[in-house]
């Protein structure tokens, strides 16, 4: 039996006791009643006290190291207690140090990983995510303990999440999510689930790309192909019925033909330019390929009056593919003059500046809006559609300067005011980047 409790029955059975010797009936009545009511609210207190300092004991279990027994005196119920008391702290700190020994091995799986990665516990709490995962979906270094929802930010990956978790089974979604195409799979592993997260956005882009191009391309062809078989058409009857126009379907057929094949030489040049690999780089001289360039152009641009100029000193050289750095002057020089206005100019300069060599193509022609300069190094993308065929252009010129000039480690850039000209330019290493 509890100390207490015979402490207080005695001290009641020896007040009764004394109070019915020594006091009136009535009178003792009340002080026993007192006596009695006082000794029951002191042994509460006194178990208050004790449950209060066991629950502190217990509560230091938590973040101990060791499990540190406590011993109960007094009723065999309070020695149960404590008993089952221990049983419990034993078992609770074997499962927090099975739990951190398991915790490393799991952020080092995750850690190793290719891609971005997560684990989340049987309550949907993020346990792990490695650098990439951190790093796409801007999840703070050090945050733990994070819902899906605050860890991915997307209410559809949370419901994946949820339901690999109720399932048992792999569950995969496709979702847009700040501005990024990602492919998420949770899978239960165990207790746990992890989160993998593929960011599709480059892969989408080249897909869209691709079948752009394919669409654009033909459209292309479709138009001197139409034309030249519509001509040969005319010539057949035209050879035979009226001769003297003969002479004027042939010109506009080689005109037609010319367009294609040039259209297809472009084609095949952008198709060089992407491919990737070891460049067979020498020594070029830019100063050499801008004086071919101008010559080429000369006589169209004196037939518009435009005037072409070359700033130079007498050689600049850079290491890179003589073709690819003879496309990126002479595109650039013949669009200068293609969009240029009668009685404009055209300013080639060379510069060496901080290891590269600087080549600027500036003009006095139509300019180019400042909505449109983002797009024009993209495929068959033209600021004037109808001027650009008129003159035999392909659309692809500056996709294929921006690729020359990338492929050889260089940067392109355009400064324009709609109606007054446009400045390319391209910076080029003299070195071989490494």
């Amino acid at each position: 039996m509890n100390v207490q409790l015979v402490v207080g029955m005695v001290v009641v059975a020896a007040t009764a006791l004394v109070t019915a010797l020594t006091l009136p009936a009535v009178t003792a009545v009340v002080v026993t009643v007192v006596v009695t009511s006082a000794v029951t609210v002191a042994l509460l207190v006194i178990d208050h006290r004790r449950l209060s300092g066991l629950a502190v004991r217990v509560g230091g279990w938590v973040g101990a190291g060791e499990h540190e027994a406590v011993e109960l005196s007094g009723s065999e119920a309070w020695r149960q207690f404590g008993t089952a008391l221990n049983v419990l702290g034993a078992a609770y700190h074997r499962r927090g140090a099975r739990l951190d020994r398991e915790r490393p091995w799991r952020r080092e799986l995750v850690d190793a990983l290719v891609g971005a990665a997560l684990l989340f516990d049987r309550d949907s709490r993020m346990l792990a995510a490695n650098e990439e995962a951190r790093a796409l979906l801007g999840i703070p270094a050090g945050a733990e303990d994070l819902t899906v929802l605050q860890a991915v930010g997307s209410p559809a990956i949370a419901q994946a999440v949820r339901e690999a978790r109720d399932t048992g089974s792999p569950v995969g979604v496709d979702v847009e999510h700040a501005s990024r195409d990602l492919r998420a799979v949770a899978s239960l592993v165990g207790n746990e689930t992890l989160l993998l997260i593929a960011d599709r956005t480059h892969e989408r882009r080249v897909e869209d790309l691709r079948r752009n191009f394919v669409v654009n391309a033909s459209h292309e062809l479709k138009t001197p192909v139409t034309s030249i078989q519509t001509l040969a058409e005319a010539l057949a009857v035209t050879v035979r019925d009226d001769p003297e126009r003969t002479v004027t379907l042939v010109a506009r057929l080689g005109v037609e033909a010319e367009r294609m094949a040039r259209l297809l030489h472009d084609l095949l040049d952008l198709r060089r330019l992407e491919e990737r690999g070891t460049l067979d780089r020498r020594p070029v001289d830019l100063v050499r390929l801008a004086q071919l360039a101008i010559a080429d152009v000369v006589p169209r641009a004196d037939d518009r009056e435009v005037t072409v100029g070359l700033s130079s000193p007498d050689e600049a050289i850079v290491a890179g593919v003589p073709g690819d750095l003879e496309v990126i002057v002479k595109n650039l020089v013949e669009n200068a003059l293609q969009y240029n206005r009668p009685g404009g100019t055209i300013d080639v300069t060379i510069e060496p500046r901080d290891g590269s060599q600087v080549v600027t193509v500036a003009d006095t022609g139509i300019g180019i809006p400042q909505p449109e300069q983002s797009r024009i190094f993209e495929r068959f993308y033209r600021v004037d559609t109808a001027r650009s065929r008129e003159t035999g252009g392909t659309g692809l010129g500056l996709s294929i300067v921006r690729h020359a000039v990338e492929r050889h480690g260089g940067t392109i850039s355009v400064a324009s005011l709609l109606g007054e000209g446009t400045t390319f330019t391209v910076v080029l290493p003299v070195e071989t980047p490494r």
